[in-house]
């Protein structure tokens, strides 16, 4: 029976064969005297019938109609489709036709059919026209198929995929290997329990209930696959699952980390191939492999997969044996990705982000290159990466764009500042988070290490309209980051207000950014320059986000972001080493209610780093214990 598959098929190339002299009668006709101008209008009817007959949802009935037995030849054509696998054809009648005498007239065929997950198989056979009464028919023989089927012989397809490479740390090393997996499901039908289902939902949250429709719909005797887990997830799982009702289990293996939780927003994850996968994993892809479906597995898909082999045989009917190989085709090995992401340091990440009892992510990258050595979320696996794709408020972290952007316009480090317990900017109020208790004039560079917000706002009649918007774009924010996998550059708007000007200011109002773009903030002012951000290298543009800082500004906020550390709201860090941070808090309405994210961003030797707690109380106390853990972990 033919296969239904949402694939495009190749339009068919139909030439109409040479005919004679003779011309068709009035109605446009062959005329079923003249032997070789009737035969050719047969043959290229029937070729056209064909190409119909092995499209997707195709049917053999208008080719079958055109021979001289159509209920033997109807099967026997969808039969060699089905073995094939095709997913298209294009039939091609060649030459004039060859007419022995009146009633008997042979042309070839050339037939190109794309095997659906290998390739193009290309063969010539021959169309034998007969005439029957005042009727041109197709004689109806299996060699018309293919040279050789005769009444009983068959073909023989065989798929052969190479294994899948790795994707590679940045020395080389395999964040992904093929590892031995078992793909669980039911038997089609009513074999499976209510128990069976209830079991999927509970142990391997799989939605019991749409299982089972897709069960009791499949047709008799099939493997309704559930998911895709590893063997050794299996094997805990077995003795409580394994002998219910109707639960099948297959073996296999699929690239995978060496966890269920490394890397994965970044690695991404595998499946059985949907109709939007199938797609991106390219037209040697079938319907029954696994593909990437998130992060760096989909997005270098065909690369990792690399090309499927294949064979296709003539076997004897009677015995089964090959007789001939009629079409082979070489598999290629796919080609690793090797990124820029180091795994210590990625371990390192997911152990410190573990210590959390909030979502929260932590983004590391090499401040001198703009590579991205660790991105992970946490405390729970997701596929989504709000690491590099979260839109978060910066807070205060934000208070190294401003400073910047007041140095730019005049300011030092060491100019002074007021402190006050809050500011009023045309009916706005703002104030100072943690507990902050003003402490009136003090320098810039003090306003920063205490986090004040009120001194930074003081400032804002410094600033053009766009003076906080251009300051940012020094930084790399507003690009498009052009990642292998999305990622968010930030967006600083410019203020439709001095209100609007002044809640940028602390990183709030219309400000947002990723994780990501935060340490590569830290890493500009560690660098002296904002780099653009890589994890594939080769592959994701590197280089200059913007000009260079101002030598100025750059020594300044080195030593802001360092006292920061050693005797401001970092000091949790005082014991990590020469590390120079700022803390953040931005506040965000959810469901109603003011809740805040707690950051901390920051550098140490070349490795710039950010993270961010979802519904954490403050930087200091929710993103400042991770930071603490995650730089204990290296060196």
């Amino acid at each position: 029976m033919k296969r239904t598959a949402a694939i495009v098929c190749l339009s068919a190339v139909l030439v109409t064969a040479g005919c004679s002299d003779s011309k068709p009668d009035s109605g446009g006709k062959a005329d079923p005297n003249n032997e070789k101008q009737a035969s050719a209008e047969v043959v290229k009817s029937f070729a056209a019938a064909w190409v119909k007959a092995w499209a997707p949802n195709g049917k053999p009935d208008e080719a079958a109609a055109l021979t001289d037995a159509p209920t033997t030849f109807g099967p026997r054509l969808d039969g060699v489709d089905t073995a094939l696998v095709a997913q298209s054809a294009t039939v091609t009648p060649q030459d004039e036709p060859n007419c022995t005498d009146g009633s008997t007239c042979t042309q070839e065929l050339a037939v190109e059919a794309v095997l659906r997950g290998i390739g193009t198989m290309k063969w010539t056979s021959t169309a034998t026209a007969v005439k029957t009464g005042d009727a041109w028919k197709i004689k109806a023989s299996g060699d018309t198929i293919y040279p050789g089927l005769g009444e009983a012989n068959y073909l023989k397809r065989v798929r052969a995929l190479p294994a899948r490479a790795s994707i590679l740390d940045r020395n080389g090393r395999a964040l992904t290997a093929n590892r031995p997996v078992v793909i669980v499901g039911v038997a089609s039908g009513n074999v499976a329990t209510p128990a069976t289902y209830a079991a999927f939902t509970k142990n391997l949250d799989v939605d019991g209930a749409k299982l089972k429709a897709r069960a009791v719909a499949a047709p008799a005797g099939q493997f309704v696959d559930a998911i895709t887990i590893r063997a050794e997830e299996w094997e805990k799982l077995r003795p409580a699952m394994g002998k219910l009702p109707g639960v099948l289990t297959m073996g296999g293996t699929q690239s995978l980390p060496e966890t269920s939780t490394f890397a994965r927003s970044v690695i991404g994850t595998m499946k059985t191939a949907t109709e939007e996968t199938l797609k991106n994993a390219g037209p040697t892809a079938s319907s029954v492999d696994q593909v990437g479906t998130t992060g760096l597995q989909y997005a270098y898909q065909q690369q990792l997969a690399g090309t499927p082999g294949g064979t296709v045989t003539l076997r004897d009917g009677k015995t089964k044996m090959t007789i001939k190989t009629v079409f082979s085709q070489q598999g290629k090995a796919g080609v690793p990705v090797k990124t820029s992401l180091d795994a210590n340091l990625q371990r390192a990440a997911e152990a410190a982000l573990a210590t959390s009892k909030l979502p929260a992510s932590l983004v590391a990258v090499q401040a001198s290159t703009g590579q991205v050595l660790a991105a992970a979320n946490g405390p729970d696996a997701t596929n989504y990466n709000r690491a590099f794709q979260g839109h978060y408020a910066p807070g205060s972290t934000f208070k190294i764009v401003t400073s910047a952007a007041l140095m730019g316009s005049g300011e030092t480090a060491n100019t002074a500042l007021p402190c006050t317990n809050t500011i009023n900017v045309f009916g706005k109020t703002f104030k100072n988070y943690d507990g902050l208790a003003a402490y009136g004039n003090g320098s810039m560079q003090k306003a920063f290490n205490e986090s004040c917000n009120t001194a930074f706002i003081s400032q804002h009649g410094r600033l053009p309209a766009d003076g906080m918007t251009k300051a940012a774009a020094m930084f790399g924010f507003g690009k498009d980051l052009k990642l292998s996998i999305p990622a968010y550059g930030g967006e600083v708007p410019a203020p439709k207000d001095d209100v609007a000007e002044a809640a940028s200011m602390i990183g709030q109002g219309t400000v947002t950014a990723s994780p990501l773009q935060m340490a590569m903030v830290a890493g500009a002012v560690q660098h002296g320059a904002a780099l653009n951000p890589v994890l594939v290298p080769g592959k994701d543009p590197a280089g200059a986000a913007a000009s260079p800082l101002p030598a100025a500004t750059t020594a300044a906020l080195r030593t802001m972001m360092r006292t920061t550390v050693t005797g401001g709201t970092a000091h949790v860090l005082a014991a990590n080493g020469a590390v120079a941070a700022k803390t953040g808090t931005a506040e965000l309405v959810s469901k109603g209610k003011v809740i805040t994210n707690g950051w901390m961003v920051g550098y140490r030797g070349d490795v710039a780093f950010a993270v961010i707690v979802e519904g954490g109380a403050s930087g200091a106390k929710a993103a400042g214990p991770i930071l603490k853990t995650f730089l204990t972990k290296f060196k």
